[in-house]
């Protein structure tokens, strides 16, 4: 039984809190103020605002939400310490960049939770959901390397620019460099290296998208894109040192993965091939499935990479998944390697046939051993 003893000093304690909070308030609002006062430039809020946030994570952590109140302390200082670094983020991302990812991102947290979870269409292979998810996790992908090139630059380094940018397109990054390597030969060896890393980047990319959706199709590919992988690391190592540093302008990806158009223009080309995938398999089988991975290939190996994992996941055999997955890999390593042949400089062809023309022949042998 409470006795009124307990309720006063359940009273005081209340009324303790609630005079802690507005002493922390009036502090943040004078140190704002004072601020100000010194400076007549803009002014951020920083130090007040982890003033507050101070006394709301201990206010947490005093009513027993030990969890949230670490992870978000850990959160805050981990964004003061990169203050700097995103403010620079911050400042080279366009209005249009801003606003395109705002758009993405309400689309995606409102829409995908009332999309239906079930499968629709011929072959019940449309799974509205499941392709808008799909596209979250591409556009995510996509979009930390075209974040990563806004935080670094383009002219930081041809080698870093081209890793960055395999995460967004390793086909624009060869075009791109390939024409720079004709247009300044003194960069054919800087060049070269960009293409092999953002070639590179996209075997361990294809793996990574695998682990997320069908881990057993990982373990069947694990051994052919790490030898791939490896190969390719090699090449871009030696032509890493070989070559100059070089702060000439690299490649800057000219949409952000974020844009509506983009995403919804992957979408549409993922629901085509989950649907064609599944009427090809019932059609004409194995044989089927890996003719439709090369032809996606030609223009991309996320779309086949994914419905194949979704296939393996629904009962697929996961050795046919890898075989299929291996070849678009090796078919779109061929077409880059096409690219670099047609636009590089004589010096940046020699390089782009030592580093990809084996990495293809490499994924080609790996379809006989999965």
């Amino acid at each position: 039984m409470r006795t009124p003893g307990h309720l006063a000093a359940g009273t005081d304690d209340a009324l303790g809190r609630r005079r802690g909070a507005a002493l922390h308030g009036w502090i943040a609002l004078a140190s704002y103020w004072r601020t100000t006062r010194a400076r007549r430039s803009d002014t951020g809020i920083t130090s007040e605002v982890v003033l507050i946030m101070t006394f709301l994570l201990g206010a947490l952590t005093g009513l027993g939400h030990l969890m949230p109140a670490t992870v978000s302390a850990v959160i805050v200082v981990t964004l003061l310490y990169f203050k700097k670094l995103l403010h620079g983020f911050s400042h080279s991302l366009s209005p249009t960049d801003i606003q395109q990812t705002v758009q993405f991102l309400i689309i995606s947290i409102v829409i995908l939770p009332v999309l239906p979870d079930r499968n629709f269409g011929p072959y019940e292979s449309l799974n509205p959901y499941e392709i808008w998810l799909m596209v979250v996790l591409i556009s995510g992908l996509g979009f930390a390397g075209y974040a990563g090139i806004k935080l670094v630059g383009s002219n930081k380094g041809l080698g870093i620019t081209g890793l960055l940018g395999g995460l967004v397109s390793s086909t624009a990054v060869t075009l791109s460099m390939s024409r720079l390597s004709r247009d300044h030969p003194e960069l054919e060896n800087p060049a070269a290296l960009a293409v092999t890393m953002a070639c590179g980047i996209m075997f361990p990319r294809v793996l990574l998208l695998t682990i997320l959706i069908a881990p057993g199709l990982t373990a069947r590919l694990s051994l052919p894109i790490a030898i791939t992988t490896l190969y390719v690391g090699a090449i871009s190592l030696y032509l890493a040192r070989h070559s100059k540093n070089s702060s000439h302008e690299g490649y800057t990806p000219s949409d952000n993965p974020l844009s509506l158009k983009i995403a919804l223009g992957f979408g549409a080309f993922y629901g085509l091939i989950v649907l064609l995938a599944h009427l090809v398999q019932a059609e004409y089988g194995d044989a089927g499935l890996l003719a439709l991975a090369a032809l996606s290939g030609l223009s991309d190996v996320d779309a086949i990479t994914l419905s194949t994992s979704s296939m393996v996941t629904g009962g697929l055999n996961a050795s046919n998944g890898a075989q299929a997955v291996l070849a678009a890999c090796a078919v779109n390593t061929l077409v880059k390697l096409g690219m670099g042949l047609s636009f590089g400089a004589r010096g940046i062809r020699t390089w782009l046939l030592a580093g990809l023309l084996p990495a293809a022949l490499i994924a080609l042998a790996g379809m006989f051993w999965v």
